[in-house]
């Protein structure tokens, strides 16, 4: 073997990696992709039969079991994963989980029992609950499978088997809804998934250690899961604490129409924030070896701050515009309160999509310790806006307008951090957004008088809502393409030396 072979075969390698670390980063984004679009599915098809107040009992019921099913699953995948390599996986970590999901099932179990005795919930209620409970231990057995799976880097078992299940998981519930079986088929489709996802990463994975229980490792497993449980709960009290305080101040009906409207919000902010943030992650960590040189990280970041307004003004605006049609259309006559739900949410959404920016430009300038500060501080914010709301007049309308305050709010705290660590430019980033804010409000104009117009006209809602969305992604591609052309040329010649061949 020649010398110019053996200095080529480590680069060859490298690019094999990089290339098989691109597909299996497309697998899990492929796989969060079914998961958003069944989970959006079974929540339409269950609008289209279920009144709001029946969603908006299944919300809570679900939230309810969801948080202990988080308390109960919270660090043991990330201690198999983090693991020193080499050593056999300690099988008392799969004994701590499954200790872990029963105790939660008795708790929830206990809970319910109490629930029976007092109050008497409806059938449909108690078979619902009863059936989420039962998801409690197999969930901590999957998570503890899908940690072997990511410590093996088989990335696409473990998005094989999530799509998988989700697929299987619509099938039932939409099955379970048109044969009458009320909010229980969505606590099946539940079960389907769950069911599904046991046996595959189980088949994948084939960790299934024998008996052992050693008290050091127990302990420590523990310890390490307890750090992880607050981040968990964090997170839990920013996603759903808007529906707590629904129910508790104004009622289930009202849940319901805001839990449609989070929903349908979020799938869209799905599809626009995962692109964007590993655009931002290939082109932060590619220039990693350029991080120290501060001209050049504040303009790539001013840059990717454009780019990201280009991509979600459009679709937060266009969302807002067609919210009224797009609720008529798939949800029906009895979901029309949710569509200024949909328009608020729509608005903080678009407002607070800059921050999926945080994490790779954190992690590039060495401040990913800043992290889980922002995120308690942002926490903090969302639910004292919350509770303000709550406390000043408890309206629906009121409590999606807190979340646009914190958007807001929690939107300048991230600029300001992003400005401090990289000393990106305001006025250049004005400057470079304008276009796109222009050409959203143009766009969004345009659609509004072509409803005005063909109102008259009588066509099918459906029609209505495919030639607004067709006219007013012309137009906005238009100003797009005249517009954007300089700040992607832009993106191409900063990030140009990072894929250039080096000597």
């Amino acid at each position: 073997m020649s010398s110019s072979d053996t200095v080529s075969c480590p680069k060859v390698g490298q690019a094999a990696g990089r290339s098989s670390t691109s597909l299996d980063a497309l697998w899990v984004s492929g796989a969060r992709l079914v998961s958003q679009l069944c989970g959006i599915g079974a929540l339409l098809i269950a609008a289209r039969i279920l009144s709001p107040a029946q969603v908006g009992v299944f919300a809570m019921i679900s939230a309810i079991v969801l948080l202990q099913s988080k308390v109960a699953e919270a660090g043991w995948s990330e201690y198999l994963i983090a693991a020193p390599r080499g050593r056999e996986l300690p099988p008392t970590l799969l004994y701590c989980a499954l200790a872990s999901g029963v105790v939660f099932t008795l708790i929830g179990l206990c809970g319910l029992a109490v629930w029976l005795v007092w109050l008497e919930p409806e059938g449909a209620i108690f078979l619902t609950l009863l059936l989420l409970l039962a998801t409690i231990v197999p969930g901590t057995f999957i998570i503890c499978q899908s940690g072997v799976l990511v410590r093996a880097r088989r990335l696409r078992d473990l998005a094989c088997y999530q799509a998988v299940s989700e697929l299987c998981g619509l099938l039932v519930t939409a099955g379970g809804l048109l044969l009458g079986w009320d909010i229980v088929a969505l606590a099946a489709g539940r079960c389907c998934v769950v069911l599904v996802a046991l046996v595959m990463s189980t088949s994948f994975a084939r960790w299934l250690p024998r008996w052992e229980f050693r008290l050091t490792v127990a302990q420590e497993a523990s310890a390490y899961s307890a750090r992880l449980l607050m981040s968990r709960l964090i997170q839990f009290a920013q996603s759903y604490g808007a529906e707590f305080l629904i129910v508790f101040s104004i009622g289930v009906t009202e849940v319901g129409l805001y839990r449609i409207a989070s929903r349908m919000v979020g799938a869209v902010t799905e599809l626009i924030s995962e692109p964007v943030r590993m655009l931002a992650w290939s082109y932060f960590s590619h220039q990693h070896g350029d991080a120290g040189n501060s001209e050049w990280l504040g303009r790539l970041t001013g840059l990717m701050l454009a780019a990201t307004a280009f991509a979600a003004l459009p679709v937060f605006l266009g969302l807002a515009v067609v919210s009224q049609n797009l609720v008529h259309v798939l949800l029906g006559d009895q979901w029309t309160a949710a569509a200024p739900v949909l328009v608020i949410l729509a608005a903080a959404r678009g407002i607070a999509v800059i921050q999926m920016l945080n994490e790779p430009v954190l992690s590039i300038i060495g401040r990913v310790a800043l992290l889980p500060r922002l995120n308690m501080l942002f926490t903090a914010v969302s639910l004292g806006c919350l509770g303000i709301a709550g406390w000043i007049r408890p309206e629906l309308l009121d409590i999606a307008i807190a979340q646009v305050a914190a958007a807001v709010l929690t939107t300048a705290a991230s600029l300001h951090v992003l400005q401090r660590g990289t000393g990106f430019r305001w006025l250049p980033l004005l400057r470079r957004i304008l276009p796109a804010g222009l050409g959203a409000c143009l766009m969004a104009a345009t659609v509004g008088v072509l409803f005005h117009v063909t109102g008259g006209f009588r066509l099918l809602p459906v029609m209505e809502l495919l030639v607004g969305v067709l006219v007013g992604g012309l137009v906005y591609g238009v100003i797009a393409w005249s517009s954007g052309r300089a700040l992607m040329a832009e993106l191409s010649h900063v990030t140009e030396p990072a894929t250039a061949p080096r000597a």
